[in-house]
Parts: structure tokens; sequence; C-alpha cells
């Protein structure tokens, strides 16, 4: 007998219930998911009380005039996330198209980590798709969770407990300045005290240690410009100016183009890649395939 026959016992299942369910779940509630159609919303609400009809758990909750999902709803979610990824690779790896691979992290990261080594990438990967999306630390972990992302690019202090990663190294600062500034290579406190200087917007980790850092030298620059990005900031590096940037951004600039020192006191960050087990199953990537891929984007 098939052990799944149960599941088709009863009345109340269907992908298009499950998808409709996930529908209401992404888009935060039922209106927004319908897109403002009312024989939509009713067809929605009808679809998810025969889920709870059928999974015996109640998926939503009603808090005044909006839904709430539940602890159950959002298991289900998940579980909804995976399958359907699971069945969409399987359709596509059965038309002959690529998997695809779904990848997060800060757009800095990508930009100077995983761009640069592409090829190597999706060489050592197989017959795969790279998909690479930016998003912000905590996202990332999140929809690693939930089944959105397949891998991940993270700080390694940026989730609790303990999971399965693999460390890619330590991303170190620098200061960034136009070598044409001085006769000969200009130190650290010549460079803050002479040259036009952008910084982050203050707030985030970063910003705060560099405030410290200053503090703690009396060093007082010459601030023209804050930005909401490391990558704006190596706009304004190529513009002229000097800033503290990751030292992964040595591959924006042309060869002799900048003059870069290492800034030691600023503490590092220590990056590991992290993965959706299910994923390395879906895609049939063994331990020896995602050590490859954590060896080829290893900090030096």
């Amino acid at each position: 007998m098939n052990p799944y026959e149960h599941l088709f016992t009863m009345s109340g299942l269907s992908l298009d219930r499950l998808r409709s369910f996930l529908s209401v779940v992404e888009a935060g509630n039922i209106s927004r998911a319908a897109l403002g159609d009312a024989a939509k919303q009713s067809q929605f609400s009808r679809q998810i009380k025969e889920l709870e009809a059928f999974f015996g758990a109640a998926l939503t909750r009603r808090i005044g005039r909006r839904i709430e999902i539940t602890e159950e709803g959002k298991r289900l979610a998940l579980v909804i996330r995976r399958q359907f990824a699971e069945l969409e690779d399987f359709r596509e790896a059965m038309a002959g198209r690529n998997v695809t691979l779904r990848l997060g992290s800060q757009g800095s990261i990508i930009n100077w980590l995983l761009m640069p080594r592409l090829g190597a990438i999706t060489q050592a990967l197989g017959k795969v798709t790279l998909e690479l999306q930016q998003m912000r630390t905590l996202d990332v972990v999140r929809a690693v969770d939930d089944g959105r992302l397949d891998f991940g690019i993270v700080r390694e202090n940026a989730f609790e407990g303990k999971r399965k990663c693999w460390r890619l190294g330590n991303v170190g600062y620098a200061l960034f300045a136009p070598a044409s500034i001085g006769k000969k290579k200009a130190t650290i406190a010549e460079i803050i005290h002479t040259t036009p200087m952008a910084e982050l917007i203050p707030g985030g980790q970063f910003s705060t240690q560099w405030q410290q850092w200053l503090h703690d030298h009396a060093w007082h620059p010459n601030i023209i410009a804050r930005v909401s990005s490391f990558t704006d900031m190596v706009t304004a590096v190529k513009s002229g100016y000097a800033a503290v940037l990751p030292e992964l951004a040595a591959v924006e600039f042309p060869q002799k183009s900048v003059q870069q020192h290492p800034l030691p006191e600023l503490k590092g960050r220590a990056l590991v890649l992290i993965a959706h087990e299910r994923s390395l199953d879906r895609m049939n990537l063994d331990a020896k395939a995602t050590q490859a891929l954590a060896r080829l984007i290893q900090i030096a």
C-alpha cells in the first residue's frame, strides 16, 4: 500500500490550495495576495479554511481587521516552499535546463568575492544556474532557514546556535586613497588629515567602530560625503576621495591607481558559507561539491 495514501482519503488538500496559502503568507494578508479582487479574497479564505480542516490546525488568526499567520501556518509555508522548489527543479532537469541555485549575501560580498570567481564557481557546481540575491545579513539567514535561499554568505556571528557552515576567512579593513596623493606614499595620519574623505552614514557596526577608532587616535578627518554602502564609497575613492573599506574592495581598482593601508586595529568580519540542507539533497550536491565551493571563495 502507498504509505501516503492517507493524505488522499480526505478532501481539502490540493496544489492550488497550497499555492493560495503560500501567496497569502508571502503577501502578508489575503487582500494583498488577491490584488484587491473580492472574489479571489473569498476563494483564498475558503481554501485556507479547507486546509485548516485537512490538517486539523489553525493556520491563521484574526487580530482586529487583519490576519496573522500562526506558527503552524509558518511551518506549513516552509514545507510548501521546499516542495514547490523541488518540483520546479525536477521539471527543469527533465526539460534539460539548468537547476537554479540561489545564493544570497550583501551586495559588496557578491561584487567583490563572488563575481570575480563566477566562472570557477559554476564549473565546480556543475549544471546549475547561479542566482545571486543581494540581501541584508539577517534576511539571508532567515531565507536559508525557510528554503528561499540554498546558500548564504554571512558574518560568523550573525546567527545563534549550531548550524552546518563552512568558514571562508576574515575580511579586514584598509584605508584606500588615490595613488596621486603626495610625492611619495603618504602615511595613514597624513591621508586622514589632508585628503577629503567619504564615510558610511552612522548607525551600523562598522560605522560605530570607525568613529571609536578616530576618537582613540584623536583624529578629525575632512569628511566631504556620507554614503549608505561600501559600494558607494568605492565610487568616492575613484572620484579622488579617501575611504576605509573592506580589503576585498581592492578588486574594484586598476593596479597602481590607489594606495592601500591595512588597518589591523579595526576588527574584521569572519565570513561563513551556510546552506539549506534540503537544498543540497534537491540539487544532488554532495559534501565534496559544497566543500569545493567553499574553497573557491576562500578569502586569502
